[in-house]
């Protein structure tokens, strides 16, 4: 394998990697602060993601995509980020504040059964097929030597830090 499909798969890693630390420190910061593991955490995650996939089409709809891009990813941001935070808040004064004094079994059912309504409940509503985001993101690469950098890896990376 020479230099520059090393750097590349490097470069697939660390933007990937960036999105599950994302991940992985929403699963620590629950369990530090709950004390308790919060199975739905991916679910909600999924909710948001949901949510700026239908703002987006929303916006791409009022064509305000093209005319202003920076000002529609901001509300798209702004709105996955709030529908996350309301399920967020509702699955934790439902789902998990209850049962805080209770045996530390009671709570991890609570958080399996939470995880797979949301699963389920995202199915009903939004279907079960593959959605995919439209493109949106300013297309080209930075080429450093032999190696290129799409514009999208660079902005996950950003966000991720």
């Amino acid at each position: 394998m020479d230099l520059e499909v090393w750097a590349q798969q490097l470069i697939n890693g660390l933007t990937i990697g960036g999105v599950y630390a994302l991940i992985a420190l929403g699963y620590t910061m629950v369990y530090g602060i709950l004390f308790m593991i919060n199975f739905a955490h991916g679910e909600i995650f999924m909710v948001g993601a949901y949510a700026g996939f239908y703002s987006l089409t929303a916006l791409m709809a009022f064509d305000l995509v093209n005319s202003n891009l920076f000002l529609a990813l901001l509300i798209v941001f702004l709105v996955a980020m709030a529908a996350s935070a309301i399920l967020a808040v509702v699955v934790e004064r439902i789902a998990y504040r209850p049962l805080r004094r209770a045996p530390r079994l009671a709570p991890l059912i609570s958080a399996i059964g939470t995880s797979i309504f949301l699963q389920n409940a995202v199915m009903l509503l939004a279907g079960a097929r593959m959605k995919v985001y439209p493109d949106v993101h300013p297309e080209g690469r930075i080429f450093l030597g032999g190696i290129g950098i799409s514009y999208i890896r660079i902005i996950m990376v950003v966000i991720s830090v």
